[in-house]
């Protein structure tokens, strides 16, 4: 301890330098906050009788309130805050005294951290010279806040469906039927795949709804990439909804397949791009079940009631366009083109019926109209963000080079099918080859299988093949040029046939 004079203006802080080195004296008395605020110094110095300064040592806050008191309420952050000020310190003087990064404080402060580690605390709370009540009252407040809430169960609920949801009622009943309990073999899984823009995910949430009633636990989770969407992370989210808890790390789909099996649940998976995000969450027993919709076939998962969806039938096609479109805008003769311009398919139809609703004076034979003569018809058949293109693009996103290569030059084809001799002579690679990038391409849904092993290519598909052949650089389009001929020549079968009309 140093010796220091202290004069009547430096009394006070002489008395709190001292205190620390009383503290085993027993409990500092409170300081006013008036003799805080006239010795209170930035850089917290006493002078001495040679001039010199000296650092004063921080003032043990006491256990009872200062004049104006705490609330009963007070977070971590305002009562560090309080007993910093109360010991007369700035930001960077408790950080030089605890060694603390005075970043770290700040955000204690300001409650963007909420709970320190113990020996943070701890370095805080001496660096204040804190005793009894308010030392306790730190830590605890430190501590309260390093745990996490319980969660609550419930959330991953099911979106809204289409209220014109149309059709469909065969694959309905199907997953209806699989999907209701009991389950006297146990768990069921069903999936649904087909093309893009087929409907997969307005079918599912429609069956789903349906089935409601039938289960404790209905939940929906939309997934997409494996890598942003793992067995384990989804397994976890699955657990919270259910539980109301927090999976353990590295257990999390062992505890998902328990909750499920003590409970009768229906868990929706849309957008399954790999069978181990299904594959790791079915569980062994009990009468829950599990919906998966995805642009792949989903090949790889066994027992499960599949649903292949195709086309709109022309009946349903009609009634959608209708249930859309404002009768005083749709003429019979004018829904009947919509429906074979688009092809059948429900996205489609929903676009171009939800761009003529959208309008008082459009009607569906002016779009038809528009959609016959475009040269580009896919950039009108795009509502808001509903787009067939960028939908399409999604799934051929996923294909190989070697695929993706195939399907572009098969826009080439004007046949109604193919087999794998003309795919092979128009991608100019061996047929193994090529039949397992049409393997790639029917897994996908970007083209669809026909009798006596032959393939077809549906008309907006084929628009967007037409997109990516235009698309390709000058040397792919010579390949294309030059394999136009043998194409030409080799090509058998019945002219491209409208959907719906007789060949």
């Amino acid at each position: 301890m140093h010796r220091v004079a202290y004069s009547c203006k430096t009394r006070a802080r002489g008395v709190r330098a001292l205190l620390p080195h009383l503290a085993h004296l027993g409990r500092a008395p409170h300081l006013s906050r008036t003799s805080a605020a006239r010795g209170r110094r930035s850089d917290h110095e006493v002078s001495t009788d040679h001039g010199r300064k000296e650092r004063a040592m921080p003032v043990p806050a006491t256990a009872g309130p200062p004049p104006d008191g705490p609330e009963p309420t007070e977070t971590l952050g305002a009562l560090v805050r309080r007993l910093r000020r109360t010991a007369d310190l700035t930001l960077e003087g408790l950080a030089a005294a605890s060694g603390v990064s005075d970043r770290a404080l700040s955000d204690i402060e300001r409650g963007a951290a909420r709970g320190p580690q113990h020996r943070t605390m701890l370095a805080v709370v001496d660096a204040l010279g804190l005793v009894d009540a308010d030392r306790a009252r730190v830590l605890r407040a430190a501590r309260e806040g390093r745990r996490r809430p319980p969660a609550e169960p419930g959330g991953l609920a099911l979106p809204r469906g289409v209220p014109d949801f149309t059709g469909r009622d065969a694959e309905l009943r199907t997953l209806e039927t699989a999907l209701r309990p009991p389950h006297p073999d146990g768990p069921v899984l069903a999936v649904v795949t087909g093309p893009p823009g087929y409907g997969k995910t307005s079918l599912a949430v429609r069956a789903a709804q349906r089935l409601h009633a039938s289960f404790e636990s209905v939940l929906y989770l939309a997934l997409g990439e494996p890598d942003r969407h793992s067995p384990a992370t989804i397994a976890a989210r699955v657990v919270r909804a259910l539980t109301g808890t927090e999976a353990r790390r590295g257990e999390e789909p062992d505890q998902l397949r328990t909750a499920l099996a003590a409970r009768r649940a229906l868990l929706v998976l849309d957008d399954v791009r790999a069978e181990a995000q299904v594959r790791a969450l079915l569980p062994a027993t009990g009468s829950s079940a599990v919906l998966a919709t995805g642009r792949r076939s989903l090949a790889g998962l066994e027992g499960a009631v599949r649903v292949d969806l195709g086309r709109l039938p022309l009946d349903d096609a009609h009634a959608l366009l209708r249930r859309i479109v404002p009768a005083e805008q749709g003429t019979a003769a004018g829904v009947e083109r919509l429906v074979r311009l688009c092809d059948g398919v429900p996205l489609a139809l929903r676009i171009a019926g939800n761009r003529v609703a959208s309008r008082r004076c459009w009607t569906a034979d002016a779009f038809a109209d528009r959609l016959a003569r475009a040269e580009r018809p896919l950039d009108a058949l795009v509502a808001g963000d509903l787009g067939v293109r960028a939908t399409i693009a999604v799934s051929h996103d996923l294909l190989g080079p070697g695929a993706r290569r195939l399907f572009r030059r098969l826009a080439l084809v004007d046949a109604a099918t193919f087999g794998a001799d003309l795919a092979a002579r128009l991608a100019q690679e061996p047929r193994d080859d090529v039949e397992e990038h049409l393997d790639e391409l029917v897994s996908l849904g970007l083209v669809e299988t026909a009798a006596h092993d032959r393939y077809a290519l549906h008309d907006l598909l084929r628009l967007f093949a037409c997109e990516q052949l235009a698309a390709a650089d000058d040397l792919a389009w010579a390949a294309h040029a030059r394999a136009a001929a043998a194409v030409a020549a080799a090509a058998r079968g019945p002219r491209l046939v409208p959907h719906g009309a007789r060949a």
